[in-house]
C-alpha cells in the first residue's frame, strides 16, 4: 500500500502534470508519510523474523520495573494531556527486581500503549499497573477506547491483523502485537487481553 501511493504521486510529478507549488509540496508530503511507513514496516516484518527464529539478541539483566514503567508514563504524559486522556500509574506496592531485558519490556509496554492510545477518546483513561503474582510480575495496560470485539479477540495477536479496521489511523503495520507476543513467550511469560463495555485489558 505505501508504494502504491508514492508511485501514484510520482508519476504525475514527473509528468509534469502538477504544476501548482502547493500542490506539489502536498504530494511530497504525502510520499513522506508513505516512505516512513514503510520504513516502520520493514522493520517491524524483520524485527519480528529475527524473533520467529530466535536470532533476536536478548541481554537479561536485573531490572528495576518501579523505575522502568514510570519513566515511560513520564514520556508518554504530553501526549496523553494533548489528547485529553488521563494516563495512571497503578502500582500502589513496590515489586521487586525482575531479571529480564529491559529494553524488550518497554518495547512490548509502547506497543500496548501506543494501542491504547490510538483507541482511546478523549476523556477516556489509560492506565498502566503492575503487581506480584505468585512466581511472576504481571504487568497491565488497561484502557477506556472502543473495545475489542469477541470476533476479533482470538486473532488479536496475529500478524497485520487489525481489529478496528473502520478506524484505523493508518500509523499501524498490524505487526506490533505479534511482536509483543513473541518478546514476552522469549521471556517465558504470556500475553493476554479482555475486553468488555468498552473497556479493554492486556496483561503479560
Amino acid at each position: 500500500t505505501p508504494l502504491t501511493a508514492v508511485r501514484g504521486l510520482l508519476e504525475p510529478l514527473a509528468d509534469g502534470m502538477v504544476r501548482d507549488e502547493e500542490d506539489r509540496q502536498r504530494y511530497y508530503r504525502i510520499m513522506l508519510h508513505e516512505v516512513l511507513r514503510l520504513s516502520r514496516l520493514i522493520t517491524d516484518m524483520m524485527t519480528l523474523s529475527r524473533l520467529q527464529s530466535g536470532t533476536e539478541y536478548m541481554e537479561v539483566v536485573r531490572v528495576d520495573l518501579n523505575t522502568l514503567i514510570r519513566d515511560i508514563a513520564s514520556g508518554y504524559s504530553g501526549p496523553a494531556h494533548q489528547k485529553g486522556i488521563d494516563l495512571i500509574v497503578d502500582a500502589p506496592k513496590p515489586v521487586p527486581d525482575a531479571m529480564t531485558d529491559p529494553d524488550r519490556i518497554e518495547q512490548v509496554l509502547i506497543i500496548l500503549i501506543d494501542n491504547a492510545m490510538r483507541y482511546t477518546p478523549e476523556g477516556g483513561t489509560i492506565t498502566i499497573g503492575m503487581c506480584n503474582a505468585k512466581d511472576a510480575i504481571v504487568l497491565t495496560v488497561t484502557d477506556t477506547g472502543c473495545g475489542i470485539s469477541k470476533e476479533d479477540l482470538p486473532h488479536i495477536f496475529e500478524r497485520f491483523y487489525k481489529a478496528d479496521k473502520a478506524h484505523t489511523s493508518g500509523m499501524g503495520t498490524g505487526l506490533g502485537l505479534a511482536i509483543a507476543q513473541r518478546i514476552v513467550e522469549q521471556h517465558g511469560g504470556q500475553i493476554s487481553v479482555e475486553s468488555q463495555n468498552g473497556k479493554t485489558v492486556f496483561s503479560f
